[in-house]
Order: structure tokens, then C-alpha cells, then sequence
């Protein structure tokens, strides 16, 4: 025992282990008293209400003090040499006395000594232990991840925590309810118990969160033998006016679950009604676009599309592009034709008709496509379109792994000033629970709270779930893929691998990678988006690419004919498909034409029919050069440096013209030297009120971590640059 540190002393920690410091507490004094200078003193005879204060010097010495609880004075004091005292069976030590059971031993280090209320013994406080429900149902299968406690594994195998440690005693397992186990461990003792233990799934990569490959996730659980059913998830699509929303309002209103709030569902983003038994979960989208937005974010979640179609306005140029949308998902196509009941509705032969120039034949004339007519005033149709969707399921035969770790794909995302940001998501596969931690693509966060689509607040949602969760991070990017991960450590860690991943990589073109899949003799796709400014112009330009001849690994397909202008809905599907665009005798606003750019998607456009079919030719035989060339997208003024060393160094810019972007090579210039270019650089990271981001657009000012070749000063110039395909 030290000089200058005190330390509690329990009773198990002397050496003499005399049951009478059972009741009382030691602390080690600063204090060392020489042996010559002890004292004995005795001053009154001790009362069976006196309190004894003790202390144990250094110096191995008894200091006792007898204190009169009536007016807190010192009755009797002695110093005597700390020996061993003899084992009594009372409790209640003879030391210069009767003292009470309740007497407490302090160090007072000199000080006058207070009266203390008695404590309970360390040894006697209760502990809290985990407990195992009684209520358990065993199970002939069950999946773990690498490590599982006692508890848990007698709560997920069903086994009663008595059996279970008859079991690891039988194998010289030691250890209690909160002892962790390995794979290995729990599997040889499920088997003793006749429960089958299988390993969780490895989590998802890195790679395909990236690219949000939704397919590679999921493939995960096809070895999986705790598969179940889930339901389909369904997007309604089509033109404007035509009677999308007006049916999900319906349909909710069927819902025999009842108890749902429409503000809830809409604001989680799907809809979850039951028909005949079976759920279906529909997806409260506002149309083609965003759904083409989220498959180009890898979140192919739709398992059915329905096209909706008016009976008094039939095909419209929406309904072409939600059709060539659909088709392009490659999911199963059902067609409903709406407001069937108005008196002026005769178009439904029409459509049945039109919709067989898109390759949607319909069922009753000898094709795969359902064609419902309903009406949401009467409910003519309802239940046979329910129908439909619930045979299209079974023929898919859709399930999940209930067992894993969740996986799910955000919906949307909003910061509330009541509850902070506010996530929904629909969950893939697995079980989410309050508390767990989930990565998604630039975020991560603790789940709160979660609230299911009747607003009820819920412990844990199971695969194909619609729900809202709370959690404390910053906002996340709709149609990401959110994934649990075992701490928020190793979610950061993820986070920061996808930033810098993203920030680094030089995406090609679409055109660069259709040619580098020809270079390698890959089979190819070529996808195309046609327009042209008029009917006649179009059918030529159809005609003309269907006259290519090509090799035996390419194939062209036309993705999406139009007449007219590019629109935003051209560049999603794009950038989803990975298509080129086309066009003849087209004006293309420079707001697509720069957008383009800036994901890598390839336009080209054509005046003349024999050079477009040239150009054609020669892509299909792999013998079109890109042409790239170097294009300054951003300008900035640096305004402070606030750190540097050696290559690295943190600074603070304002934009000045276009943007800054994340990971893009950047040229410095001075002014001083004539705006002569002085070193080269790229940025790894880039911040604005605090908060990472890819980009910053003109006017604003952000703080950045570069790299550069040669250290940067106030007033320099910083160009970036990127390499762009020649048009």
C-alpha cells in the first residue's frame, strides 16, 4: 500500500481476512507515524451507542477513536501495533470495548471524525444479472453472427437457460448468462440440443453499396434456409392527371387492417394494405422520373409497375415514357385503365390496342400483359387489379431472410425541428431494432425511435417494412441503400471509405465503356434514347438503326422514342440505363447539355440520316475514338491557408465562376506571376458550414484539404478541371 494513494480495502483483501470488516470500509493513510512516537490513551469507558473510528497507518499501526454520538467528542483513542486479530465467531469485535454493529471505520487524517450512517457491505449489494424469458419456443434453426451471448442464444434457439447450461458443463464450457460465445461454440451446442445454427451472412461491400447493386445484396440470403415469404412491392405509374394518386387513396381506404393514418403512410412514402390475407406494399411515388431515379441509384426495389391509363384520354407522351421506363426495369407490367364509369370514357379498345406498339400485349389478345378497368367511385376492377398483383407475386415468389441483418432503401429524409431527422425507408431484408446502428451510402446514425405506417411506435421492423426512424446524423440521400452495421465506429469507417472512394474515382463515359466491353469481346448492349423533331425525322431515324448490320456480340436496343426536346426524364433514364442519346435535327437546352456532361452520359447529334448510320456502324465494330479534352468547371480565390505539411494542407476558397467539386483535379495560378500556372493538386476533402459535401456552386465559400504539388498562397487562383468528352 502507497503513501500517496488511497484505496478501499473490502474484506476479501486482508490478508487476515477477519469476518469483523465485513460492515466497514478502509481507506490507506498519507499519514506515517514513526513507532516511537506512539501514544496509548484512554479517556472514558466505552457506551454500546459510541461509534469507533479506525484507520491502519503505513506503518502497520492500530489508530482507534471511541466518538460519543451525544456531543461527538473522543471518549477513548489508542495506538497499538496491527496485528492479527483472533477469529471470533461474534461479529462484534472486544476492541477496547463493545462496539455497535453499526460502527463504521473512516480515515479522518487528523480531522475531527463525523458519525456516518451505516453502508452495506460490497459483497452484499445487489447485483443485476440478465434474465431469460420463460415464455420460449424452441426452434429446430436459428442464424447467428460470429459472437452471441448465453441469453440471446437461449432466447433465439428457445432452449431454457437450465437446459442449455447442462449442456456446456457436458463440454466444459464454463461461463453464465452474459458469457459471449463463437460461431464454432454454439454450433456444437446446438447441436447437442438438436438446433441446427447457421452463420449470418457476410455484410454487404463496400463495392456494391457504391454502386447501389441491390442484386448482390440480396443474392446473400438465396443460401439461407430461414427464408419467408414476403409481399410485393408495387409503383404506379403514368401520365399526369390520370388518376395515380386517386387510386392509392382508394386503396388505403380497402385496407382491412384499418387504424391507418394517410398522413403517416405519406409521409414514410409507402403504403402497406392487406388483400385476402396477403400484403402488398405500394410505393407513394410521384412518377416516372423519380422511379428512374432510384434504379439509377441501384435501388431496384419494385417488384411490379402498374401503367395507368385513362379511358377518356388514352396514350399520352408520360405514359410512353412511364412504359419505356417499366420495360427498361425489366419487372412484370400491369396496365389499369381508369375512369372506366365517365359517360364520354370510350378509349378502352384504343389503348388495348396502342399498347401493343410498345410490346405490352394484352392477356385477352394472346399476351402476358394484364389490362384491368377500374373505377375508384364504384370499386369496379379493384379486387380482380389486387388480383392480378397477388398472382404476379406467387409466379415471382418473393422472400427474405428474416434472421440477417437488416438491409432497407430510403424513401426520403427531412430534418424536423421537434424530432431531428427523420428517415423513412422500406427494409429489404433482416430485422431492424431501436438501438441498432445503420450506415447509408454518406451518413450513419443510431436508430431512436421507429414508428410503423399506422404511427405506432415499434421495438423492430422485419423485412419489407415501410417505417419512419429517428436517429441523431445528418440527413441522407433518398433511394440509398441503408445498411446495419455492429458499432458506429465501424459505420464511420465505411462512411469514409465510400466518401473518398466516390471523391477519387474518374467514371467513364457511357460510350468509353460500351467500347472497353467491345475491346474485351464482352456481349454488348448498346441502349439508345431517340428524338427527333418530328414524326417523319423519328420513323427515319428508327428505320435507319434498325438497318445495322452488327457483330455477333453487339446487339442495339432502343431504349425510349420521342418527338421533341430532351427533358430531365431523358437524362434520369440515362443515367440509369446507361443509353446514349440520340437526336436529329434536335435543339438541346445547355442546362441538359451541361448536366449530361456532368454525369458522363454521351449525346450526339445528326442532321443527316447516312452519318448517324456511318457513326453507328462504327461503334458497333468497336472503332469509334473518344476524343477527350480538358474543360475548366470552377474558379476559386483562396482566402486563408490555415495548415500545412509537407504536400497536404488545409485552406479556405470562394468559388468565383461554376463549381467546386470533390476529388477533381484543380491547377493553381498567380496573379503575381503573370496567372502562370505554378502547381497542380487535387482535393480529398471538401467542407461548407461545417458539413461534408461533393460540391459547391458560385458565390459560396467552403474549406478544403488538398494535396498539391507546391504549398499555395493567399490570392492564388485554383482552376478545376476535368476531362470531358468531345461531342
Amino acid at each position: 500500500m502507497t503513501e500517496d494513494k488511497k484505496k478501499a480495502l473490502k474484506s476479501g483483501e486482508l490478508w487476515w481476512g477477519s469476518s469483523f470488516f465485513s460492515s466497514m470500509w478502509f481507506e490507506a493513510s498519507k499519514e506515517k507515524k514513526p513507532v516511537a512516537e506512539e501514544k496509548k490513551e484512554e479517556k472514558a469507558e466505552v457506551n454500546k451507542d459510541d461509534l469507533l473510528n479506525m484507520s491502519i497507518s503505513s506503518g502497520g499501526l492500530w489508530n482507534a477513536k471511541v466518538i460519543r454520538k451525544s456531543n461527538a467528542t473522543v471518549v477513548r483513542s489508542s495506538n497499538t501495533p496491527a496485528a492479527r486479530p483472533p477469529r471470533r465467531r461474534n461479529t462484534r469485535p472486544q476492541h477496547g470495548g463493545k462496539v455497535s454493529t453499526h460502527s463504521r471505520v473512516s480515515f479522518s487524517k487528523g480531522r475531527k471524525p463525523r458519525p456516518k450512517a451505516a453502508a452495506t457491505p460490497a459483497s452484499t449489494k445487489p447485483k443485476k444479472e440478465a434474465t431469460v424469458s420463460t415464455n420460449l419456443k424452441k426452434k429446430t434453426e436459428i442464424t447467428i453472427s460470429n459472437m452471441i451471448t448465453v441469453k440471446e442464444f437461449s432466447e433465439k434457439t428457445g432452449v431454457p437457460f437450465p437446459e442449455l447450461m447442462k449442456v456446456m458443463i457436458s463440454n466444459k464450457i464454463i461461463g453464465g448468462i452474459n458469457t459471449n460465445l463463437d460461431y464454432d461454440t454454439a454450433a456444437l451446442i446446438g447441436e447437442e440440443l438438436g438446433v441446427q445454427v447457421n452463420k449470418e451472412q457476410d455484410t454487404v461491400s463496400i463495392e456494391s453499396l457504391i454502386d447501389g447493386d441491390l442484386n448482390a445484396i440480396l443474392d446473400l440470403d438465396k443460401e439461407s434456409k430461414n427464408l419467408a415469404t414476403r409481399p410485393p412491392i408495387v409503383t404506379i405509374m403514368g401520365h399526369v392527371d390520370h388518376g395515380k394518386t386517386t387510386l392509392l387513396d382508394y386503396l388505403r381506404k380497402t385496407d382491412v387492417v384499418g387504424g391507418e393514418a394517410w398522413w403517416i403512410t405519406q409521409s414514410i412514402g409507402a403504403s402497406t394494405i392487406t388483400h385476402q390475407g396477403k400484403q402488398i406494399t405500394f410505393i407513394d411515388t410521384p412518377g416516372h422520373e423519380l422511379f428512374t431515379t432510384m434504379r439509377s441509384r441501384g435501388a431496384k426495389l419494385t417488384d411490379i409497375v402498374i401503367i395507368i391509363v385513362a379511358a377518356d384520354d388514352g396514350i399520352m407522351p408520360q405514359t410512353i415514357e412511364s412504359i419505356n421506363h417499366a420495360k427498361e426495369s425489366g419487372v412484370p407490367i400491369i396496365v389499369a385503365i381508369t375512369k372506366v364509369d365517365k359517360p364520354w370514357a370510350n378509349k378502352q379498345e384504343e389503348i388495348k390496342a396502342n399498347i401493343g406498339s410498345y410490346d405490352l400485349i394484352p392477356e385477352e389478345r394472346g399476351g402476358d400483359v394484364p389490362v384491368v378497368e377500374i373505377s375508384w367511385i364504384s370499386g369496379l376492377g379493384i379486387d380482380t387489379l389486387l388480383e392480378h398483383i397477388s398472382v404476379q407475386a406467387e409466379v415471382l415468389e418473393l422472400t427474405y431472410n428474416p434472421e440477417r441483418s437488416a438491409v432497407g432503401v430510403v424513401l426520403d429524409a427531412h430534418k424536423s425541428a421537434q424530432q431531428g431527422i427523420e428517415t423513412s425507408l422500406i427494409i429489404l431484408t433482416g430485422k431492424l431494432k431501436v438501438g441498432d446502428v445503420i450506415a447509408v451510402h454518406n451518413t450513419f446514425g443510431k436508430v431512436k425511435r421507429m414508428i410503423n405506417r399506422a404511427g405506432k411506435t415499434i421495438k423492430e421492423a422485419h423485412g419489407w417494412d415501410p417505417v419512419q426512424i429517428l436517429w441523431i446524423s445528418d440527413t441522407p440521400e433518398p433511394w440509398r441503400i441503408a445498411e446495419w452495421v455492429k458499432n458506429e465506429k465501424e459505420a464511420a469507417q465505411k462512411v469514409a471509405i465510400i466518401k473518398e472512394r466516390e471523391s477519387t474515382e474518374n467514371k467513364q463515359s457511357s460510350l468509353q465503356v460500351l467500347l472497353s466491353k467491345m475491346e474485351s469481346g464482352e456481349k454488348t448492349l448498346v441502349k439508345l434514347i431517340l428524338k427527333a423533331n418530328g414524326p417523319t425525322g423519328l420513323e427515319a431515324l428508327s428505320h435507319a438503326i434498325d438497318s445495322i448490320e452488327t457483330p455477333e456480340n453487339v446487339e442495339i436496343k432502343k431504349v425510349h422514342m420521342d418527338v421533341g426536346q430532351f427533358t430531365e426524364s431523358d437524362i434520369s433514364l440515362a443515367s440509369a440505363s446507361g443509353a446514349l442519346m440520340i437526336w436529329f435535327n434536335v435543339k438541346v437546352p445547355a442546362t441538359l447539355t451541361k448536366k449530361a456532361e456532368q454525369q458522363k452520359l454521351t449525346l450526339k447529334n445528326f442532321d443527316i440520316i447516312y452519318e448517324l448510320t456511318e457513326y453507328m456502324e462504327e461503334l458497333a465494330m468497336g472503332l469509334i475514338e473518344v476524343e477527350m479534352h480538358e474543360v475548366v468547371i470552377g474558379k476559386l480565390d483562396l482566402l486563408a491557408v490555415f495548415y500545412r505539411k509537407g504536400k497536404e494542407m488545409v485552406v479556405w476558397w470562394k468559388v468565383m465562376e461554376g463549381i467546386a467539386k470533390n476529388g477533381v483535379e484543380f491547377k493553381v495560378r498567380r496573379i503575381e506571376e503573370e496567372a502562370t500556372q505554378i502547381a497542380k493538386g487535387t482535393i480529398t476533402s471538401l467542407q461548407r458550414d461545417m458539413q461534408n459535401v461533393k460540391e459547391v456552386k458560385q458565390g459560396y465559400e467552403c474549406g478544403m484539404r488538398i494535396k498539391v504539388s507546391k504549398p499555395v498562397q493567399e490570392g492564388d487562383i485554383l482552376e478545376f478541371v476535368e476531362m470531358q468528352e468531345v461531342s
